[in-house]
């Protein structure tokens, strides 16, 4: 049992460690170059990740697209589920987020947003991936999943460097976005 704590806290700490070492913006000075440069960028990637502009069109679509109404509201049942999910999770984990991080710039958060496990942009972005992988023929148009493959890789490493989330909070909501396009094509998706 000792052992198995050991090996727990030093998984911990290297997690930490490593993270921290990771969060370029948290250690950048907010008037140097590089800092004005990367902010907007990395901002930009939180704000695609964080579902509101996926969830709106969705709905949107929903209501005015016919061509496209039950595929629009497909992904919209699929982001309300993945919502219920991370915020259950957190709720239920209530990890801190990174000390380091600078709580008073994050786009939309609210109730249990405030914890970091599981990190919500990565488990919306493999769900995502998932989805568009069963659902689109990637012989047909494998452009269109490579390019959700390098935004979502972009996303979640902006969690890191901008000092969101812990490596291991990148971990779970992968796993956690990856079981939830399993579930809802199983059991939530209507052909």
């Amino acid at each position: 049992m000792v052992r198995e704590q050991g090996l727990c806290n030093r998984l911990e700490e290297v997690d930490y460690d490593v993270s921290k070492k990771l969060a370029l913006m948290c250690s950048l000075n907010k008037s140097s170059v590089l800092y004005r440069i990367l902010d907007p960028i990395l901002y930009f990637f939180e704000v695609i990740g964080s579902g509101v502009p996926s969830l709106t069109l969705s709905v949107i679509g929903t209501i005015f697209a016919s061509q496209y109404r039950l595929f629009c509201f497909n992904f919209s049942v699929a982001q309300v589920f993945d919502i219920i999910c991370q915020f259950s999770i957190k709720n239920v984990f209530k990890r801190p987020r990174p000390t380091y991080h600078h709580n008073n710039d994050m786009f939309f958060t609210h109730g249990p947003d405030k914890f970091s496990f599981p990190s919500g942009h990565c488990a919306r972005m493999a769900m995502f991936c998932h989805l568009t992988r069963k659902l689109v023929s990637y012989d047909s148009y494998p452009n269109a999943y490579n390019f959700g493959v390098v935004v979502f890789a972009v996303i979640a490493a902006s969690r890191v460097l901008m000092g969101r989330h812990y490596i291991s909070d990148l971990i779970g909501g992968i796993v956690l976005g990856i079981l939830e396009g399993v579930f809802i094509l199983d059991f939530l998706w209507i052909m």
